[in-house]
């Protein structure tokens, strides 16, 4: 079997990154869990620019996250590229922009899209609480008094829910395109080639694209999306959502 740029067959290459990524989403979907919660009690408080303060503090934990994928699966992949003359490839300008750049447009539009949902779900607690308490003859005080039990118990589920989903899709988006900006960065003549997990739960498209090789600029043809790199952020969520599939470079 042919080895990658890595030095890993593609099997290998793929079982390595998924460990890598899900340790990194692990670190980070308690704090996501902890900030969503946060957020749907204090949409139910109705407390002034609730939504703005959930989205700055979500773009702090998604920036610390990006960051560390990229230092995590980007710089490892310019360490396993060596020159002819020995010495291992350095992280470039071109690198350093393109890292800027993919995480503070990815974390903007990634924060708006997490933090539209945590406001819709908490409004929505909070409008069947207050049409329970309608129809239950509850005064103003047990309204509010009921408002605040669901949300409790309604936020504690879906945050923790949301938390892991949210964790992986974006460790794994992250992972994925810093080592596409890190090969690109290198200059060299690069061929990608997807590579799928080898789980019972991993989708049909993304097993019939395993295997497939294209130029390093082009996309992949995963189902109906065009992607360039296994979690592509612009591809269709059911192609992107939970994918734990992997992208190797060679030469």
């Amino acid at each position: 079997m042919a080895r990658l740029i890595t030095g890993l067959s593609p099997a290998r290459e793929q079982a390595l990154q998924e460990r890598l990524f899900i340790a990194l989403s692990k670190k980070y979907e308690g704090r996501i869990k902890r900030e969503i919660a946060r957020a749907m009690r204090s949409f139910a408080r109705s407390d002034q620019d609730a939504i703005t303060i959930h989205e700055d503090r979500l773009k702090v934990v998604l920036v610390k996250l990006y960051l560390e994928s990229f230092k995590t699966f980007g710089s490892r992949l310019l360490k396993s590229i060596v020159k002819a003359d020995g010495k291992a490839v350095p992280e470039t300008p071109q690198f350093n922009l393109a890292r800027k750049i993919w995480i503070n447009t990815h974390s903007s539009l990634a924060v708006t899209q997490i933090a539209g949902t945590t406001k819709d779900q908490a409004l929505n607690i909070i409008r069947i609480a207050l049409d329970d308490s309608v129809t239950e003859g509850l005064s103003e005080i047990q309204a509010g008094r009921l408002i605040q039990s669901r949300i409790r118990q309604g936020s504690g589920q879906l945050s923790t829910l949301r938390g892991r989903m949210i964790a992986r899709t974006e460790s794994h988006a992250s992972s994925n395109a810093s080592t596409q900006m890190a090969a690109k960065s290198t200059r060299l003549p690069l061929m990608k080639e997807w590579i799928s997990s080898s789980s019972d739960r991993t989708r049909q498209t993304h097993f019939d694209a395993n295997g497939s090789m294209v130029d390093i600029d082009q996309p992949f043809k995963v189902g109906n999306s065009l992607l360039m790199q296994p979690g592509d952020p612009s591809g269709d969520a059911e192609e992107v959502i939970n994918c734990r599939c992997a992208v190797g470079y060679s030469l």
